[in-house]
């Protein structure tokens, strides 16, 4: 009896490892997915979460970072269809509702989008993660799918009267590029050539974008002009933006401009303000410049965007402020208006048209029409 006792005992003691280590296997394959998605590999993370999938079917977290993967990767119709399952199995779980919003998103799906958000909204007002969504559904149209890169082209042309000779036609090429190289992080490196028939300039811009947390993001960028004659011959500027409540954004930047006569420095402060469940934002902004003897000039600029049907967007603005050109700084009024509109999945097409009086100098009628490509 005694011997019975201790054999029992012995694999009652044997039987708890192996009820445990299912658990440990789970989330030690879980921590390497999601280490693979942490470094971008997402063909890895998926490989890996797939496996882990057969091994704990029906599991909502791994469903979730299986779809969230295969978002990344830009696989939207996987991405979707995981997310839903993981859905069914946890109804009310915010995090996979927020991924299945995002992955609608992503595809151009706005109202689908739209609807997971309302959801969570229902369930858990002030939700930070929705209110990001939220945002991005109004201000980051041509930022979603997250491609890995892409490019961007652009033609402008304006017809400028000038108050004491000749009326003449500018014309403004634009080509960028741009890549994420990490979570939240987008580099862009862009090149301007302004063609003003008398003189030309080329001005080049590299420039970092980075999200800090869903609340905050900012951005760092340093431009050049080659034997500038009416740009400056280099600038560093950069911002930031932060989310004090779900309908409210400071907005703050700062630039310094190298000139060849001349030096300035501005400084814009502003908030943002986003009615989400219409689709519609205001940002005001005071624009503050100083030159190299420190005298201080300002302006105020207006502009409200609006997100339409199907992912496109408009906006319209004015604004009045100093501006510096060939080292001259001069009082500019503005109107400006335009809008997106996406040919595919990631393809969009930009639009624009303005307005600009510069005092005692020029007006100038533009337009211009460009392409965004991801990848």
């Amino acid at each position: 009896m005694r011997a019975l006792s201790a054999c029992v005992m012995a694999c009652m003691t044997l039987a708890v490892p192996a009820q445990a280590a299912p658990t440990a296997s789970r989330d030690t394959q879980i921590a390497a997915a999601r280490a693979a998605l942490a470094r971008k590999d997402e063909a890895e993370a998926i490989v890996l979460l797939d496996r882990i999938n057969a091994d704990f079917p029906d599991d909502p977290e791994i469903l979730r970072l299986l779809g969230s993967a295969y978002g990344f990767a830009g696989h939207y119709p996987q991405a979707i269809a995981t997310l839903r399952r993981a859905q069914e199995l946890a109804p009310a779980d915010n995090d996979i509702a927020a991924a299945l919003a995002r992955a609608y998103l992503w595809s151009g799906d706005r109202a689908a989008a739209e609807r997971e958000v309302a959801a969570i909204e229902q369930r858990s007002p002030g939700d930070g993660e929705t209110a990001a969504i939220r945002r991005q559904l109004l201000t980051e149209t041509s930022a979603a799918p997250p491609q890995r890169f892409g490019l961007a082209v652009a033609q402008g042309f304006s017809h400028v009267s000038f108050d004491n000779r000749p009326s003449r036609t500018w014309s403004t090429t634009t080509l960028a590029a741009y890549g994420r190289v990490a979570q939240g992080t987008v580099l862009a490196l862009a090149a301007e050539r302004e063609d003003r028939q008398s003189f030309t300039d080329t001005r080049i811009e590299g420039r970092i974008d980075q999200r800090i947390g869903p609340h905050i993001r900012a951005y760092a960028a340093l431009a050049v002009t080659p034997h500038a004659d009416f740009r400056e011959k280099w600038s560093a500027s950069g911002g930031i933006e932060a989310d004090v409540t779900s309908y409210a954004t400071l907005i703050g930047d700062l630039r310094h401009a190298e000139y060849r006569d001349v030096s300035v420095t501005t400084f814009l402060p502003g908030v943002r303000l986003t009615a989400a469940r219409l689709g519609v934002s205001a940002t005001v902004r005071m624009i503050n410049l100083w030159d190299e003897q420190g005298t201080h000039r300002a302006g105020v600029s207006g502009r409200l965007d609006a997100t339409l049907n199907h992912g496109a967007t408009l906006y319209a603005g004015a604004a009045t402020y100093p501006d510096t050109e060939a080292g001259i700084t001069r009082q500019v009024h503005s109107l400006f208006l335009g809008g997106t509109v996406p040919l595919a999945e990631r393809i969009t097409l930009r639009a624009g048209l303005d307005y600009d009086r510069r005092r005692a100098t020029y007006t100038r009628k533009g337009g211009s029409l460009g392409l965004q490509i991801g990848f």
